[in-house]
Parts: structure tokens; sequence; C-alpha cells
């Protein structure tokens, strides 16, 4: 009897906190690993830009990479590769990234990336714990500012 009042409670709790498992849930979007070698860059006319971490944000296409792949608990390196609706890399752009957890929230916690050659921008985050996570890539050009999210999952290591 007791054994039974128990898991009434806890089946209750978990229902009342929307803590039940859910099988609607999408995994998130991995980030691919940074390569920049010319001839791997991402095409933004392709038609599998989302297979390869792409996100089009009005007239600019953004890809972003994880070094290490996939990110883990601690230090990791972003970059970020923008070009214009032709493919051109914007090299004229302040990029920064706006890191989270989808599931609770740290606080705001942005870097500014470094530009790189070639319409690259690079920055050092760092991940508290692993989990779902979502980083905001704000592109500030022009006077004008464009964001672009990518939900990913932290590693432990």
């Amino acid at each position: 009897m007791i054994r039974k009042l128990f898991l009434g409670l806890v089946v209750f709790t978990l229902t009342a906190c929307a803590m039940s498992p859910s099988d609607s849930s999408v995994p998130p979007t991995p980030i691919p690993t940074f390569t920049p070698d010319p001839l791997t860059t991402p095409d933004p006319n392709a038609t599998e830009v989302d297979a390869l971490g792409g996100v089009q944000s009005g007239d600019l296409f953004v890809w972003i990479y994880s070094n290490p792949n996939p990110p883990i608990r601690g230090d990791n390196t972003f970059e970020a590769f923008v070009t214009d609706a032709n493919g051109q890399p914007i090299t004229d752009a302040k990029i920064s990234f706006d890191i989270d957890m989808t599931n609770m929230s740290h606080g705001k916690n942005v870097v500014e990336a470094a530009s790189m050659e070639g319409g690259y921008y690079s920055g050092e985050v760092h991940f508290l714990m692993p989990g779902p996570w979502r980083v905001i890539v704000a592109i500030e050009r022009s006077g004008q500012t464009s964001t672009v999210n990518f939900d990913f999952f932290v590693n432990f290591k």
C-alpha cells in the first residue's frame, strides 16, 4: 500500500513539474568541425546547407564550427563563417557568440569573436556543464544587427 502511494506521488510530482519523458523532443543540430580549407568551405547555394550547420539570416549565410567537435564541458573554440547571398565572404562585420543552456539560464555570456581572413571569425567559449546549449551568433554590419541561433549538445569530455 505504501509503495503504491509513493509511486503515485512520484508520478504526480513528475507530471506536475513537466519532467515526464516526451517523444516530441527534437535532437539538437550537431556543430561541424572547423576545416578552413577553401575547397571544403560551405557553398551557400548547396541544397544541404542545414546539414553543414549553416543558417540564413536575411541576405547573410552563417556557418558555425567547434573545436573540439562535439563541444565539451570547459574551453572550446567557436568559429563562424559568414557570406552574403552571392557566396562572397563578409569581412567587415563585428561578430559575437552568446551562449546559454536551453533548459536553464546561466545568465548572459557574450564572447566577442576576432576577425580572421576570408569571412571567418573566432572566439573562445567556456561551457560550465554538459547538456543542451544554444549559441546566438550576432552579426553587426553597417549599423544593423542580425542574429542566428544554433542548438547543440555539450558533452562531458
